[in-house]
């Protein structure tokens, strides 16, 4: 009777050379990556079986989460509230400048994604998006829930920076970003919660549908989240009569709480996780989506892999370069 050995197992001491993630012939023979992190592709769905959690990605996501909000809560104060002198010259034209809210915000999203900390955690900043990823099983539950903490923490944290943190460095800033209940999203008054809700599922289906379609088509994926900014700009004025059109739970549960007002919240779960998973069907339906290989709206090429923060774009072999250099190894 023979005892086989076990079969060789790849060397995590070795290093790989990195090249650019846009530009793959710009070699940078300055960085290295292990064997382990070559393999662990949470953002594709397969995440190392020893490693279900990334905290790095958490954190990134959480930082990039605060800094949407605080832009966006801030220019929000500026373009609506009375004390402002912009919203007075715009408060004539109401169109205009709900365009400009949508659009405003929608940049503070592209700030926050073009950032060193969206880079790395492919800048999801919203439940909806995440929760569109986890259905193409490019992020497994584990890390899905991580994701949805962390932009629960900054959710709260940007709010928090834009409204009290400003208020402490420009003492006129807190009444103004009061009158406007710290920028949150709540359903017309005028309508029902169902309609609100209604009107956040097709708002949220849009925003995903355009996520899907760009980001699985190479030649288009630089240009999410331009694109998602400026789809809040057309959405705005259409969506925001009835509900505020956040699209984005954790971008109204946080100033919503500041303003002691969580009446009608649920419409912000209910109705983007459904127009999340309707966005799913609807895109099956009007388009391939073979190309869609990782959970990122920004800096796509990591193959899933968790970029480093100091080199975000820097990337490594793709997974079947790297299966082809183990097989000739053993």
């Amino acid at each position: 009777m023979t005892i086989s050995s076990p079969p060789p197992q790849p060397d995590d001491k070795k290093r790989f050379a990195a090249h650019h993630v846009r530009f793959p012939h710009i070699h940078l023979p300055h960085i290295r990556f292990s064997h382990r992190e070559l393999v662990d592709r949470p953002l594709a769905g397969k995440p190392h079986p020893d490693q279900p959690l990334h905290w790095k990605l958490y954190a990134m996501e959480a930082i990039a989460t605060a800094i949407m909000l605080t832009i966006g809560i801030s220019t929000t104060t500026i373009l609506a509230s009375d004390r402002s002198p912009f919203a007075a010259m715009l408060a004539p034209h109401p169109i205009i400048r709900s365009v400009l809210i949508g659009l405003f915000f929608g940049l503070a999203g592209t700030v926050a994604t073009l950032s060193p900390f969206g880079k790395v955690s492919g800048a999801h900043l919203n439940p909806s998006v995440t929760l569109a990823f986890f259905l193409t099983k490019k992020i497994r539950w584990p890390d899905a829930l991580g994701y949805l903490g962390a932009q629960l923490v900054g959710a709260f944290s940007g709010t928090l920076i834009s409204c009290l943190g400003i208020s402490l460095l420009l003492p006129f800033w807190q009444p103004m970003v009061s009158q406007i209940n710290y920028a949150g999203t709540f359903p017309s008054s005028n309508y029902g919660l169902g309609l609100a809700a209604l009107m956040e599922a097709i708002a949220t289906a849009g925003l995903i549908m355009i996520i899907y379609f760009t980001a699985s088509r190479p030649k288009l994926q630089h240009l999410t989240t331009w694109i998602c900014a400026f789809y809040f700009a057309v959405t705005n004025p259409l969506i925001a009569g009835f509900s505020g059109n956040s699209t984005n739970f954790m971008r109204t549960l946080a100033p919503d709480t500041l303003a002691h007002n969580l009446h009608g919240v649920w419409i912000y779960l209910v109705g983007p996780f459904i127009g999340s998973a309707l966005a799913l069907q609807l895109a099956r339906m009007l388009f391939s989506m073979h190309g869609l290989k990782e959970a990122r709206i920004v800096n796509f090429g990591h193959h899933g892999r968790v970029p480093r923060y100091t080199a975000p774009n820097a990337t490594g072999p793709s997974p079947e370069e790297l299966k082809r250099q183990d097989r000739k190894k053993n």
